[in-house]
């Protein structure tokens, strides 16, 4: 069976107010803030031949983000980028030119990088993601969104038919073998916002699942079920979300071997090579 090496580094940080995440926040600590690594992965398949990015993180110029996307930045997001995407891949030997596909888990800023920076590499969204947010900035002053996102014969966005009936997945029932040979599947999941997707890729060991923005804590993973503390102030579609996170929980929780990877939770060593160790799945 075809593996991929995986390697992850961090591209810039954030800050997140507890009012966003939590539903029982009080005045005293509403607005209090949690900063957040945007991690990014780096796949190699070696078989193809191909070097693949899931996610780039932040984009080093932050200036260069829409005025409506700068008022967010000033209000609570301030972001800030020690390294950026391409800077790390180089600095651990990987040329950006190099990379060949961007899986976007979807169109926001902390994902998206800027994809003139990997000129080669065709740039991959989920179902739905151009309708949600184009026109962007500048055709829409309004948009927090950049129609450089895009880039003209480098984008590649799937339809709902890429996402075939999978066996072994459930509790999915579809998803894109990207590939062919289920090294990557792509696993529609649009809670967060549309066009927002997982995948579950084969690495030594078992199966990593990037689960994008599915949630931004740990505790979410628990705090989701109505009831729960899980505020859904980063979410577009509250119920959508919800049910993400449950059958992310359910299939790990039914295999062994297969170890969440978020965007914003966890830690990591600079350029380590994730894989599925004893205990870890699950």
């Amino acid at each position: 069976m075809t593996t991929l090496e995986v390697h992850t580094l961090e591209a810039g940080r954030a800050f997140l107010p507890k009012k966003l995440l939590f539903n029982d926040t009080t005045p005293a600590n509403a607005d209090t803030v949690d900063e957040f690594p945007a991690h990014f992965f780096h796949l190699r398949h070696q078989e193809k031949n191909l070097d693949l990015l899931w996610d780039v993180g932040v984009r080093n110029d932050i200036s260069a983000h829409p005025p409506a996307m700068q008022a967010l930045f000033e209000a609570f997001l301030h972001p800030y980028v020690p390294e950026d995407a391409p800077t790390g891949l180089s600095r651990n030997g990987v040329a950006p030119e190099s990379i060949d596909y961007v899986f976007c888990s979807h169109a926001h800023f902390d994902h998206t990088g800027d994809p003139d920076r990997f000129p080669n590499a065709n740039i991959v969204y989920g179902a739905g993601t151009q309708a949600h947010v184009r026109p962007a900035y500048p055709i829409d002053p309004e948009s927090r969104y950049l129609e450089s996102l895009f880039p003209e014969g480098r984008t590649l966005e799937l339809t709902k038919r890429d996402f075939k009936p999978t066996e072994g997945l459930a509790p999915w029932d579809a998803a894109c073998d990207f590939f062919g040979d289920g090294s990557l599947l792509l696993i529609d999941a649009p809670g967060h916002m549309p066009g927002h997707m997982i995948a579950l890729t084969r690495v030594e060991g078992g199966y990593l699942l990037l689960g994008g923005d599915s949630c931004h804590c740990e505790a979410h993973l628990k705090e989701y079920v109505p009831g729960g503390r899980m505020g859904f102030g980063m979410h577009k579609d509250a119920d959508g979300a919800r049910e993400n996170i449950s059958k992310i929980v359910k299939f790990t929780k039914s295999r062994g071997n297969v170890r969440l990877c978020l965007a914003h939770v966890g830690t990591y060593k600079d350029w380590e090579e994730v894989v599925v160790k004893e205990g870890e799945g699950g």
